[in-house]
Protein backbone atom coordinates (compact mmCIF):
# COMPACT_ATOMS: atom_id res chain seq x y z
CA UNK A 1 0.00 0.00 0.00
CA UNK A 2 1.39 3.69 -0.89
CA UNK A 3 2.19 5.41 2.23
CA UNK A 4 1.74 9.37 2.17
CA UNK A 5 3.73 11.64 4.21
CA UNK A 6 2.02 14.86 4.41
CA UNK A 7 3.86 18.27 4.98
CA UNK A 8 2.40 21.57 6.04
CA UNK A 9 4.29 24.30 4.33
CA UNK A 10 4.36 28.57 5.16
CA UNK A 11 2.66 29.84 1.94
CA UNK A 12 5.61 31.04 0.44
CA UNK A 13 7.91 28.27 1.40
CA UNK A 14 9.74 25.84 -1.32
CA UNK A 15 12.03 24.40 1.33
CA UNK A 16 11.03 20.55 1.92
CA UNK A 17 9.63 20.43 -1.82
CA UNK A 18 13.21 21.09 -3.35
CA UNK A 19 14.45 17.95 -1.85
CA UNK A 20 11.66 15.78 -1.14
CA UNK A 21 11.21 13.41 -3.81
CA UNK A 22 15.18 13.19 -4.74
CA UNK A 23 15.99 12.04 -1.16
CA UNK A 24 13.10 9.71 -0.92
CA UNK A 25 13.67 8.05 -4.27
CA UNK A 26 14.96 4.54 -2.44
CA UNK A 27 11.22 4.53 -1.20
CA UNK A 28 9.20 6.07 -4.01
CA UNK A 29 7.38 3.18 -4.27
CA UNK A 30 6.04 2.67 -0.68
CA UNK A 31 5.95 6.76 -0.04
CA UNK A 32 4.59 9.85 -1.61
CA UNK A 33 4.82 13.14 -0.39
CA UNK A 34 1.73 15.83 -0.26
CA UNK A 35 2.04 19.30 -0.01
CA UNK A 36 -0.66 21.72 1.79
CA UNK A 37 0.00 25.37 2.43
CA UNK A 38 -1.20 27.65 5.38
CA UNK A 39 -0.98 31.29 5.50
CA UNK A 40 0.54 31.56 9.16
CA UNK A 41 2.32 34.02 10.15
CA UNK A 42 6.14 34.17 10.89
CA UNK A 43 6.52 35.20 14.41
CA UNK A 44 3.10 33.89 16.10
CA UNK A 45 1.02 36.08 18.24
CA UNK A 46 1.93 34.06 21.27
CA UNK A 47 1.83 29.92 22.88
CA UNK A 48 -1.54 29.69 22.10
CA UNK A 49 -3.04 28.90 18.87
CA UNK A 50 -5.04 31.65 17.96
CA UNK A 51 -8.70 31.07 16.15
CA UNK A 52 -7.36 32.43 12.62
CA UNK A 53 -4.27 30.17 12.98
CA UNK A 54 -6.03 27.62 14.05
CA UNK A 55 -8.91 27.94 11.19
CA UNK A 56 -5.82 28.07 8.63
CA UNK A 57 -4.22 24.85 10.14
CA UNK A 58 -7.55 22.87 9.89
CA UNK A 59 -8.40 24.01 6.25
CA UNK A 60 -4.46 22.50 5.72
CA UNK A 61 -4.68 19.88 7.54
CA UNK A 62 -8.21 18.84 6.06
CA UNK A 63 -6.17 18.94 2.54
CA UNK A 64 -3.68 16.29 3.86
CA UNK A 65 -6.12 14.56 4.74
CA UNK A 66 -8.30 14.21 1.74
CA UNK A 67 -5.07 12.76 0.20
CA UNK A 68 -5.17 9.92 2.03
CA UNK A 69 -1.90 11.10 4.27
CA UNK A 70 -0.93 8.52 7.01
CA UNK A 71 1.51 11.30 8.84
CA UNK A 72 1.83 15.37 8.70
CA UNK A 73 4.70 17.30 9.60
CA UNK A 74 4.42 20.77 10.01
CA UNK A 75 7.43 21.86 8.04
CA UNK A 76 8.01 25.79 9.30
CA UNK A 77 9.84 27.00 12.41
CA UNK A 78 7.72 29.68 13.54
CA UNK A 79 5.37 26.98 14.91
CA UNK A 80 7.93 26.64 17.53
CA UNK A 81 8.99 29.86 18.26
CA UNK A 82 7.03 30.12 21.50
CA UNK A 83 9.03 26.49 22.57
CA UNK A 84 8.21 22.94 21.66
CA UNK A 85 5.50 23.12 24.01
CA UNK A 86 3.50 25.18 21.49
CA UNK A 87 4.92 22.63 18.73
CA UNK A 88 3.63 19.39 20.67
CA UNK A 89 -0.10 21.80 20.84
CA UNK A 90 0.18 22.04 17.13
CA UNK A 91 0.97 18.73 16.12
CA UNK A 92 -1.88 17.21 18.54
CA UNK A 93 -4.30 20.02 16.84
CA UNK A 94 -3.19 18.38 13.35
CA UNK A 95 -4.07 14.79 14.62
CA UNK A 96 -7.40 15.55 15.68
CA UNK A 97 -8.32 16.90 12.26
CA UNK A 98 -6.16 14.15 10.33
CA UNK A 99 -6.38 11.31 12.44
CA UNK A 100 -2.40 10.25 12.32
CA UNK A 101 0.60 11.14 13.61
CA UNK A 102 1.82 14.33 13.69
CA UNK A 103 4.89 16.53 14.51
CA UNK A 104 6.73 19.45 13.34
CA UNK A 105 10.24 20.38 11.94
CA UNK A 106 11.11 21.43 15.22
CA UNK A 107 10.42 18.44 17.45
CA UNK A 108 11.91 16.14 14.78
CA UNK A 109 14.61 18.27 14.97
CA UNK A 110 15.50 17.96 19.21
CA UNK A 111 14.54 14.68 18.69
CA UNK A 112 17.04 13.86 15.98
CA UNK A 113 19.66 15.57 18.32
CA UNK A 114 18.51 13.57 21.41
CA UNK A 115 19.29 10.28 19.89
CA UNK A 116 22.31 10.67 18.87
CA UNK A 117 23.48 12.54 22.26
CA UNK A 118 24.07 15.81 20.76
CA UNK A 119 24.13 18.44 23.68
CA UNK A 120 26.21 21.48 22.26
CA UNK A 121 25.06 23.33 18.90
CA UNK A 122 25.75 25.83 16.82
CA UNK A 123 22.58 27.36 15.29
CA UNK A 124 22.39 29.54 11.96
CA UNK A 125 18.95 30.67 11.17
CA UNK A 126 18.54 32.54 7.40
CA UNK A 127 16.13 35.54 9.09
CA UNK A 128 16.65 38.00 11.98
CA UNK A 129 18.70 38.22 15.40
CA UNK A 130 15.74 38.26 16.80
CA UNK A 131 14.13 35.89 15.72
CA UNK A 132 17.03 33.66 15.72
CA UNK A 133 17.26 34.46 19.70
CA UNK A 134 13.56 33.16 20.20
CA UNK A 135 14.82 30.02 18.06
CA UNK A 136 17.93 29.34 20.38
CA UNK A 137 15.31 30.20 23.59
CA UNK A 138 13.64 26.72 22.58
CA UNK A 139 16.88 24.69 22.64
CA UNK A 140 18.15 25.61 25.31
CA UNK A 141 14.83 25.00 27.26
CA UNK A 142 15.19 21.51 26.12
CA UNK A 143 18.35 21.14 27.59
CA UNK A 144 20.80 21.73 24.80
CA UNK A 145 23.80 24.44 24.90
CA UNK A 146 23.96 27.05 22.06
CA UNK A 147 28.16 27.57 21.54
CA UNK A 148 26.85 30.29 18.33
CA UNK A 149 23.89 31.64 16.77
CA UNK A 150 24.36 32.92 13.64
CA UNK A 151 21.70 35.06 11.97
CA UNK A 152 22.06 36.37 7.97
CA UNK A 153 19.41 38.74 8.01
CA UNK A 154 17.45 37.48 4.97
CA UNK A 155 14.00 38.80 4.68
CA UNK A 156 11.96 36.48 2.26
CA UNK A 157 11.98 32.95 2.29
CA UNK A 158 12.85 33.31 -1.80
CA UNK A 159 16.14 35.23 -0.76
CA UNK A 160 16.86 32.27 1.54
CA UNK A 161 16.37 29.77 -0.66
CA UNK A 162 18.30 31.11 -3.67
CA UNK A 163 21.30 32.48 -1.44
CA UNK A 164 24.56 30.57 -3.67
CA UNK A 165 25.32 26.84 -2.63
CA UNK A 166 29.14 28.33 -1.87
CA UNK A 167 28.26 31.09 0.80
CA UNK A 168 25.77 28.50 2.19
CA UNK A 169 28.52 26.14 2.57
CA UNK A 170 31.24 28.90 4.09
CA UNK A 171 28.43 30.14 6.26
CA UNK A 172 28.35 26.37 7.97
CA UNK A 173 31.76 26.22 8.24
CA UNK A 174 31.94 29.28 9.77
CA UNK A 175 29.58 28.89 12.38
CA UNK A 176 31.82 25.61 13.28
CA UNK A 177 33.80 26.01 16.89
CA UNK A 178 35.64 23.32 19.13
CA UNK A 179 32.65 22.67 21.50
CA UNK A 180 30.33 22.59 18.56
CA UNK A 181 28.97 19.08 18.49
CA UNK A 182 26.44 19.62 15.28
CA UNK A 183 25.52 22.41 13.06
CA UNK A 184 21.52 23.49 13.25
CA UNK A 185 20.03 25.01 10.65
CA UNK A 186 16.86 26.58 11.65
CA UNK A 187 14.08 26.95 9.23
CA UNK A 188 13.35 24.98 5.96
CA UNK A 189 14.75 27.42 3.20
CA UNK A 190 18.78 27.75 2.77
CA UNK A 191 20.38 25.09 0.01
CA UNK A 192 21.74 23.17 2.98
CA UNK A 193 21.20 20.09 1.21
CA UNK A 194 23.21 19.64 -1.74
CA UNK A 195 26.38 20.12 0.31
CA UNK A 196 25.38 18.72 3.76
CA UNK A 197 27.33 15.87 3.31
CA UNK A 198 30.69 17.80 1.92
CA UNK A 199 30.22 20.14 5.53
CA UNK A 200 29.92 17.35 7.09
CA UNK A 201 33.32 15.53 5.98
CA UNK A 202 35.41 18.83 6.18
CA UNK A 203 33.75 19.79 9.63
CA UNK A 204 33.73 15.85 10.75
CA UNK A 205 30.55 16.71 12.43
CA UNK A 206 26.54 16.41 11.89
CA UNK A 207 24.28 19.41 10.11
CA UNK A 208 20.80 18.97 10.32
CA UNK A 209 18.93 21.62 8.27
CA UNK A 210 15.23 22.28 8.49
CA UNK A 211 14.23 20.62 5.03
CA UNK A 212 16.07 17.33 5.60
CA UNK A 213 14.81 17.05 9.18
CA UNK A 214 11.31 17.54 7.87
CA UNK A 215 11.25 15.10 5.68
CA UNK A 216 13.39 12.38 8.08
CA UNK A 217 10.45 13.25 11.03
CA UNK A 218 8.05 12.32 8.15
CA UNK A 219 9.49 8.72 7.50
CA UNK A 220 10.22 8.60 10.95
CA UNK A 221 6.64 8.60 11.96
CA UNK A 222 6.05 5.60 9.47
CA UNK A 223 8.72 4.07 10.48
CA UNK A 224 10.75 4.15 7.22
CA UNK A 225 14.64 4.63 6.35
CA UNK A 226 16.28 6.07 3.49
CA UNK A 227 19.97 4.91 3.19
CA UNK A 228 21.28 7.73 0.65
CA UNK A 229 24.68 8.99 2.20
CA UNK A 230 24.96 11.50 -0.59
CA UNK A 231 22.23 13.63 1.17
CA UNK A 232 24.07 13.54 4.47
CA UNK A 233 24.54 11.49 7.84
CA UNK A 234 20.71 11.95 9.15
CA UNK A 235 20.23 9.28 5.86
CA UNK A 236 23.36 7.28 5.68
CA UNK A 237 27.32 6.80 6.94
CA UNK A 238 28.60 9.76 8.09
CA UNK A 239 30.78 11.84 6.73
CA UNK A 240 30.56 10.55 2.89
CA UNK A 241 31.31 13.37 -0.05
CA UNK A 242 28.61 15.55 -1.23
CA UNK A 243 26.14 15.88 -3.90
CA UNK A 244 27.49 19.03 -5.63
CA UNK A 245 30.68 21.22 -5.84
CA UNK A 246 31.54 24.51 -4.39
CA UNK A 247 31.02 26.48 -7.48
CA UNK A 248 27.52 27.70 -7.61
Amino acid sequence: MQQRIGHLVPSTSIGVERWAAQICKPVAIESAHAVARASLPEIMSGPAIAPSQSGELTRAAAQLADAGVRAVVWSGSSADLHGAAHGRAMARWIEEVTGVRASTVTLGQIELLARRDIISLALVFPGSEQTAGRLADTYLAAGFKISSVTALGLTTARAAAELPVSRVRRTLLDADSPDTQCIVVAGTELPVAPVAALVERELGKPVYDGARVAIHTGLDLLGLVVTAPEWGEMFGTPHPAGVCCDTH
